[in-house]
């Protein structure tokens, strides 16, 4: 019988691959080149767009912001007022006292107030001045029916906003040349718009046809008006000025007033 050989001892060796992915065992499918993805340090992901990023809002927020006088923002701070603050302006410009506007309890000026005293006063007239004339119609011949004028809307809005802008203005500038200490802009557009005050209520009573009663109320009403503006200027203008030089300017205040009035008087209720 055959004397069976062994098998001669299978000699098992361990090889080192190493790191370099050659021979590397991985869990794709079709198995190639291993690869390897080495991540950047977490502190430098998105430097760029980041360094790029706050570096446009740093310049932005660094560059100087140029003033525009059309922006909001400006005149922002003149509409920031309450009602409480409201009806204690209006209870002092028709008070006729010589208690001065700008005090304790009012410190600071608005354009609130007297851009819609100037609008409530402009429908005010345009309504009264018609309602006042159609009251007094008497049909003739020519004219058998009443006419409203609505151009007398037009006319009230170019008058009266014109006189609380370009009136303010003037004195202002005036102040700027011959004052020391000049008035502030806004502080005359606000004494200039609460002097309407009392033209709304005489508006409203000289509705009645009857001249005389017309007459009295708009010299009543410009009368606390004039007051209410020359009691508020004139001792800015009388500390500066000698006594000829500033009658001169109150003059010039309580002359221009009185055109508005009167051509307010003539011109709506006539």
């Amino acid at each position: 019988m055959a004397e069976v050989q062994e098998a001669p001892p299978v000699k098992l060796e361990f090889q080192n691959f190493g790191s370099s992915g050659e021979g590397a065992i991985d869990g794709r499918i079709g198995k190639g080149a291993a690869q390897t993805f080495n991540p950047p340090p977490s502190d430098n992901i998105f430097t760029s767009d980041k360094q790029t990023l706050l570096g446009n809002q740093q310049s932005s927020s660094s560059a100087p912001r140029s003033w525009n006088p059309f922006s909001l923002s400006i005149i922002q701070p003149y509409f920031d007022i309450d009602t409480a603050d409201i009806l204690l302006r209006l209870r002092k410009s028709v008070s006729i006292s010589n208690e001065m506007f700008f005090a304790d309890d009012v410190t600071k000026p608005d354009l609130y107030g007297p851009f819609w005293l100037c609008t409530t006063l402009i429908l005010t007239m345009a309504v009264a001045g018609n309602m006042g004339a159609m009251f007094a119609f008497v049909p003739t011949t020519d004219q058998k029916v009443f006419l409203y004028n609505f151009s007398k809307l037009s006319v009230a809005s170019t008058l009266l906003y014109g006189y609380i802008a370009v009136i303010p203005l003037i004195g202002w500038a005036v102040s700027k040349w011959v004052l020391a200490a000049p008035f502030g802009l806004i502080d005359l557009v606000c004494i200039y718009g609460y002097a309407l005050t009392v033209l709304i209520p005489a508006a409203v009573i000289c509705v009645i046809p009857l001249e005389i009663v017309r007459w009295l109320v708009m010299i009543l009403a410009f009368g606390v008006s004039v007051k209410f503006i020359t009691r508020n200027v004139k001792d800015v203008v009388m500390r500066q000025l000698d006594d000829n030089r500033a009658l001169m300017v109150l003059g010039a205040v309580g002359g221009l007033h009185l055109l508005l009035v009167l051509f307010l008087k003539m011109y709506f209720y006539y």
